[in-house]
């Protein structure tokens, strides 16, 4: 929100999805060389509940960030997906020293596990938070948006996407046709093609930065500003 406000925009937080911990005690680490996690709300469902020195591999640095500020001594970054994660965990360790242990949620992190063990890896899944929808009824999302519309809306994940989709009204969603879409996968932006949006771009890597060099400055695009 602050990052968006700094290019000039009146930024407007409208939550999709809600996250909630589902881990009520210390998980059990033996035996394990390493955590794996691909979300920043796994972060905050292990802190205080592992070894802070434990090694954790986050799978970009947004996540990395939120695991230093968690405690978490020994953190390393992939580059922003799954598949780069696998990749760090293939180039940097080894099968036979241990399992890796997967934080995540329910309906999440299967393709990763399967890559992994299909290398060699012994992959632990556990469910630590999960996914509701969190969008707000109709009325609410009316006013927030406001009469003057939506210039252009970020979406940071398949899943947020899909939500958003899912409960727009319908007058709400005809009002897309003058907005752009910014998506930070592939996949996010396959979900926002079932809207009628202006245009639906895709950040360069899937990051923050990249999302807001998509966004622009305000006044540089077409002059108004965007929520």
């Amino acid at each position: 929100m602050a990052a968006v406000t700094a290019l000039g925009w009146h930024a407007v937080a409208l939550p999709a999805l809600r996250a909630e911990t589902i881990l009520r005690a210390a998980l059990p680490v033996r035996g394990v060389q390493a955590i794996l996690v691909t979300s920043g709300q796994a972060v905050t469902a292990l802190a205080g509940r592992v070894p802070a020195d434990m090694p954790v591999l986050a799978v970009g640095a947004a996540t990395a960030r939120r695991a230093r500020a968690a405690g978490f001594v020994h953190v390393t970054a992939a580059e922003g997906t799954a598949e780069a994660l696998a990749d760090l965990v293939r180039a940097e360790w080894r099968p036979s020293a241990g399992a890796l242990l997967l934080a995540t949620a329910p309906g999440y992190g299967m393709d990763l596990v399967t890559a992994l063990r299909g290398g060699g890896f012994r992959v632990v899944r556990r469910c630590v938070y999960r996914i509701r929808p969190g969008m707000p009824a109709p009325e609410a999302l009316r006013a927030m948006i406001g009469p003057g519309g939506v210039d252009a809306a970020l979406f940071f994940s398949a899943e947020t996407a899909r939500q958003f989709l899912r409960h727009l009204p319908r007058d709400v969603r005809e009002g897309l046709r003058s907005a752009r879409a910014i998506a930070i996968s592939d996949r996010a932006a396959g979900i926002l093609g079932a809207a009628p949006w202006r245009e639906i771009v895709r950040a360069a890597t899937p990051d923050q930065a990249a999302m807001l060099d998509l966004l622009g400055v305000a006044g540089e695009a077409e002059g108004s500003a965007a929520r």
